[in-house]
C-alpha cells in the first residue's frame, strides 16, 4: 500500500541568542510535531560565518525531520535573520547561506527577523504594528496610504550604541551605569549590595562580572557580545518583582519603568508618523508585543502598556503569533504570483 506523502514548509528565526527552525504542513499549515530544531546564534551582523553555520545546521536538521515524518519535499523556506542587511551581497558568507538554503527548498524568502515577526502576525492587506523587546528593540508597522500603497515604517532599532531602549541589553546597560555611578560617588557598600543581589537573582549559569569594580564592569560591558549582557536582564526583572522594600528592588523597578517609557516613545513617534502621512487606519491599530524580554517579563509588559495608556483609543493589543508562521504568508504569496 502506497503511503501518502505531504510537502512541508520550513521556517527559521535566527537571532542574537539562538536559531530556531520549525516545519509546517503545506496542506493545512499546521506545525509538524517533532520537527522543531535549535542551533547557535544566527545574527549575521555579529559573526557572519558562525551565524550561517548555525542557520544551515538548523535548516538541514529540521528538513530531515520533516521529510522523515511526512515523506514529501520542501517547496518553500523562509529565513528571518537578525543583521541580514549587514551581510554583503555575494560575499562568501552570503553565497554559502543562499546556496545551502537553495538545496533544501524550491523557493526561499529571506527577510530580517523583525519583518519575519511582522509577516507572521499580519496579512499583506492588513495594517498592524509589532513592538519588539528582546536582545535589542524596535517598532515596525505595516500600513497603507490613501492610494492603498503598502509600506513598512519603523522607529528605533538603531542598535546598542545608538538606541535599543526597552530591550534586555538596555536594561542591563542601565543597571551597569547605576553601579558605576554608585562607585563614582564613593558608595561602595551600596554598589556591593546591588551587585550581590543582581548576581543572586540572575537565573542559570550566565557569565557575570568578575567583581564589583569599575574596571570589571567596563571590561564585560565593552568587550563581550551584547547578548551576554542582555542575558543578565532577567536578574533585574526578578529583583524588580521582589516584594521587599530594599533600595536594590526600588532601583530595578525604576530601571524597568524608564526602559518601558523609552520603548513606548518609539511607538508614539511611529503613531505620529502614521497620522502625519495619512496612513493611520480608521479603526484601532492592532499592536503585538513580541520578543523574549516581553515574553518572560510580565512587569515590563505592564509598565510598557501603562506608558501608552493615553493612546488606548487608537490602538488595541493582540496576542503574538509564532514568528515562524511568516512562511505561510510567504508561501501563499509565491503561489499566487
Amino acid at each position: 500500500m502506497m503511503t501518502m506523502k505531504t510537502d512541508y514548509l520550513l521556517s527559521l528565526d535566527a537571532g542574537g541568542t539562538k536559531t530556531r527552525a520549525l516545519a509546517y504542513r503545506a496542506d493545512d499549515f499546521t506545525p509538524v510535531m517533532g520537527s522543531e530544531v535549535f542551533a547557535g546564534p544566527g545574527n549575521l551582523a555579529d559573526s557572519p560565518d558562525a551565524a550561517v553555520r548555525s542557520i544551515l545546521e538548523a535548516a538541514e536538521a529540521c528538513s530531515k525531520k520533516a521529510e522523515a515524518i511526512l515523506g514529501g519535499a520542501c517547496p518553500h523556506l523562509t529565513l528571518g535573520a537578525a543583521g541580514l542587511s549587514a551581510l554583503p551581497p555575494d560575499s562568501p558568507a552570503d553565497r554559502m547561506l543562499r546556496d545551502g538554503l537553495g538545496q533544501i527548498a524550491g523557493h526561499t524568502t529571506l527577510v530580517n527577523d523583525a519583518i519575519l515577526a511582522l509577516h507572521a502576525n499580519f496579512a499583506s492587506d492588513e495594517a498592524g504594528m509589532i513592538v519588539i523587546s528582546g536582545t535589542g528593540s524596535a517598532v515596525f508597522c505595516q500600513a497603507h496610504g490613501p492610494e492603498g500603497d503598502p509600506v513598512v515604517l519603523r522607529a528605533g532599532g538603531w542598535g546598542n550604541l545608538l538606541g535599543d531602549g526597552g530591550s534586555a541589553f538596555s536594561v542591563s546597560r542601565a543597571a551597569v551605569r547605576r553601579l558605576l555611578a554608585l562607585l563614582d560617588e564613593g558608595r561602595g557598600a551600596d554598589a556591593e549590595d546591588f551587585f550581590g543581589r543582581w548576581k543572586g537573582a540572575t537565573p542559570g549559569n550566565k557569565p557575570f562580572f568578575d567583581a564589583c569594580s569599575t574596571a570589571a564592569l567596563i571590561a564585560l560591558s565593552m568587550r563581550r557580545p551584547k547578548r551576554e549582557l542582555a542575558a543578565l536582564a532577567p536578574g533585574i526583572a526578578a529583583l524588580a518583582e521582589h516584594p521587599d522594600d530594599s533600595d536594590a528592588a526600588a532601583l530595578c523597578r525604576e530601571i524597568l519603568a524608564s526602559e518601558a517609557d523609552a520603548l513606548a516613545g518609539d511607538v508614539r513617534r511611529l503613531l505620529a508618523s502614521l497620522e502625519r502621512t495619512g496612513r493611520m487606519p480608521e479603526t484601532k491599530l492592532p499592536v503585538v508585543l513580541t520578543g523574549g524580554f516581553f515574553a518572560h517579563t510580565p512587569l515590563f509588559c505592564a509598565l510598557f502598556r501603562k506608558s501608552l495608556a493615553g493612546h488606548a483609543d487608537r490602538i488595541e493589543y493582540r496576542p503574538a503569533a509564532d514568528p515562524t508562521r511568516a512562511v505561510i504568508r510567504h508561501y501563499r504569496e509565491s503561489t499566487a504570483e
